[in-house]
């Protein structure tokens, strides 16, 4: 059974630590622009380095997150930073521009190229795609069931990454422009502001309640999290290249404790021993959670995905109310777990929301004492309207907490790398150390000074074993150890420290200058750039009267949009009702009497099951006379060009942000695009003035 690649988040140093030292096989970060998460502490260039060097050495890769949509004006400075990253040892970049896909295959081949979730890849053909793009992994889209997974990668011929355990969107990633709508911060440019996880009310057209907030809750749009902690071995089984944790925005405790129980979890699942204790159940809870699912993998959860009443961690719970004394403010509980001082709990009200505190003193049985362990009755301080019978959950747990921060703060390190040592001694000699990690680094060392007669005690094999074991504050441990000793020798124990000193720095050195690439010249790269850029200029801009496009459902809309003077006419109505043939050839009527083309407008999420029955009606649907199709997915490209005739247009789904991605699509097939909702008007001018292909934008 393949072994999948564990990949944790590190927005922070600490959180790097934390993942690597808690047995990640590969960390995920950005640098300060261009990805993401821009909230996140991320790391400048000199950090960016190190980073990389302190993971290679402990044989972590690193991926750079470059996920966001690119405006013109930034993508010479984006590839200058995809070739810094190149050149300072980063495994691959993920991305998620389709210009800034093509423009790094020309000015950078050299790196690998990763497709960020934010692609919404959800299909083989789609998927196929990416591969022709230069692409080597894809992270799929969250919403696919395995099944889907498990077809796209026997299918596709692409590494397969998946996100097994973190916070989920309400919308496919990539599509999602609420933040950006409502409050201009763009998801697709690392800036979202998570309005899914506020308050909202359904209504009717009459403004009527139709979801009691006090029965339902208020956070209608706040998917629970990720867990797939008990269905690893189906993931495993389905050949999934890569699983990838949730959390650049986490604090480093949580990244040690979700990717420290992950770990071990791969870990048994490979060797068929697969179990999850209850304790690492609780330690994935307590950490933090909205409440967990299993998301889309193993069919549709429906409101079981949602955590309607709480958009924040809700902890694990603790036990019930026994008695509360409004007059002294002292609250007795039933423990169901052990409690400590230092944990943090909150009390769910009837009335009122969340009453919280940490726990500053504890008593049992009217003695105050530190800790309470699961089944007693406990009294403590906190304030609020609080009665018999109210929830509690324990929010923070110190004891964990603690534990977690221990793998990232103290210096003895938790991963190690075998090194195996050799050691040649004889009189009149200098003492000889070799080291080599099996990786391909070696060095040799010689002590200070030549080695005597012993006296008194001479040296042995099971002395060196001692001496040169001591390498807890390095990111080694001794693998197997060779003596050659000739005769009866003694060399000062300061020597042989030395010696393994040394031969540390220089594996540690080489490791790290191993898994760097021959540096690619800047020269090099401004060369290229100047040569992609001098063939994109030299296509002619497109300038013409503006056609007037609407975007209907239905075939009457269609007929009073063409005799209201639209030019272009695109029809949604569908492709599975009965209805659906109907109304396109009545659609084609209305629209050919008027003089007007019309365009079939394709849904977003054609997964592959549903890809086949789209084309058939495709094809149903060019016999009543279609002109073209508005595509709002590129997996169903491959299957639209087998059909003749057709003429395509890309919808605002694409992402198309800057004239690199524009050109991409008109070398695709595709004769015009519409450009993204989310780009500024003068990024329109500058974008439709000089595009290769036509334009389209949402008025």
């Amino acid at each position: 059974m393949k072994k999948p690649e564990l990949m944790a988040p590190a927005g922070t140093w600490e959180a790097l630590v934390a993942a690597v030292q808690n047995g990640a096989d590969a960390v995920y970060l950005g640098g300060r622009r261009f990805n993401a998460r821009r909230g996140a502490e991320n790391f400048d260039d000199q950090a960016l380095c190190k980073a990389i060097e302190y993971a290679h050495v402990r044989g972590v890769k690193v991926y750079v997150t470059v996920n966001i949509l690119l405006a013109d004006t930034e993508l010479r400075e984006a590839v200058r930073f995809l070739h810094f990253i190149y050149n300072a040892g980063a495994d691959a970049a993920i991305l998620q521009d389709w210009g800034l896909i093509a423009l790094a295959r020309q000015v950078v081949p050299e790196l690998e190229l990763h497709a960020s979730t934010q692609m919404t890849a959800h299909n083989v053909p789609g998927v196929q795609l990416l591969r022709a793009a230069g692409i080597k992994r894809v992270v799929l889209a969250r919403e696919l069931d395995l099944a889907s997974v498990r077809e796209i990668k026997k299918s596709s011929g692409l590494e397969v990454e998946t996100f097994i355990h973190g916070a989920l969107c309400i919308c496919y990633s990539g599509q999602c422009l609420m933040s950006s709508m409502i409050g201009g911060r763009s998801g697709n440019r690392g800036r979202c502001a998570q309005p899914c996880r506020l308050k909202y009310k359904l209504v009717d057209e009459k403004g009527r309640l139709l979801a009691e907030p006090e029965k339902t809750g208020a956070y209608l749009l706040s998917p629970r999290d990720l867990n797939l902690s008990y269905r690893l071995p189906d993931l495993i089984d389905a050949g999934i290249d890569a699983f990838k944790i949730e959390g650049r925005m986490r604090r480093p405790e949580y990244v040690a404790t979700v990717t420290r129980v992950y770990r071990m979890l791969i870990d048994r699942a490979v060797a068929g021993d697969f179990t999850v204790t209850p304790e690492e159940s609780t330690e994935l809870a307590q950490i933090f959670n909205r409440g967990f699912t299993t998301g889309y993998f193993f069919g549709n959860p429906g409101r079981e995905l949602m955590s309607y009443k709480r958009p924040n961690n809700r902890g694990t719970r603790l036990g019930r109310v026994r008695r509360y004394d409004r007059h002294n403010k002292r609250v007795e509980i039933e423990l169901e777990a052990p409690l400590q001082a230092g944990d943090g709990i909150e009390v769910w009200v009837t009335r009122g929301g969340r009453v919280g505190t940490e726990v500053s003193e504890l008593f049992v049985n009217g003695q105050k004492t530190d800790a309470a362990s699961a089944g007693s009755l406990v009294w403590l301080r906190l304030e609020g309207q609080i009665r018999a019978g109210d929830r509690v959950f324990k929010t923070y747990d110190a004891r964990l907490m603690e534990k977690a921060r221990r793998t990232f703060t103290s210096a003895r390190e938790n991963r190690r790398v075998s090194l195996d040592l050799r050691v040649c001694a004889s009189v009149g000699e200098p003492l000889m150390l070799e080291a080599d990690d099996r990786e391909g680094a070696r060095a040799k060392v010689y002590s200070g000074t030549v080695a005597v007669k012993a006296v008194k005690r001479p040296l042995t094999a099971e002395f060196l074993a001692e001496q040169l074991d001591r390498l807890g504050n390095t990111p080694f441990a001794m693998g197997k150890l060779e003596c050659d000793i000739a005769g009866e020798v003694m060399v000062p124990v300061r020597e042989i420290n030395e010696v393994r000193r040394r031969a540390v720095e220089l594996i540690v050195e080489q490791r790290a200058r191993l898994r760097k690439p021959a540096p690619l010249p800047a020269s090099t790269v401004e060369r290229r750039l100047d040569q992609y850029y001098s063939a994109i200029d030299e296509g002619q801009p497109l300038h013409g009267f503006p056609l007037l496009a609407a975007a209907v459902r239905d075939a009457a809309s269609a007929g009073a949009a063409a005799r209201s003077g639209a030019d272009v006419v695109y029809l949604a109505c569908g492709y599975r009702a009965r209805s659906a043939l109907e109304e396109v050839r009545q659609a084609r009527e209305l629209c050919r009497r008027a003089g007007v083309h019309l365009y079939l407008a394709s849904p977003r999420i054609l997964h592959d099951r549903e890809l086949a029955e789209y084309q058939v009606f495709c094809t149903e649907a060019i016999k009543a006379g279609l002109d073209g199709v508005l595509a709002a997915g590129y997996g169903m490209l491959a299957g639209l060009k087998e059909l003749d005739g057709l003429s395509l247009v890309a919808d605002f789904s694409l992402n198309v942000f800057n004239r690199p991605a524009a050109l991409y699509f008109k070398e695709l097939g595709f004769t015009r695009v519409t450009l993204s909702p989310e780009l500024t008007g003068e990024q329109i001018k500058e974008l439709a003035g000089h595009a290769a292909v036509e334009t389209e934008v949402i008025v």
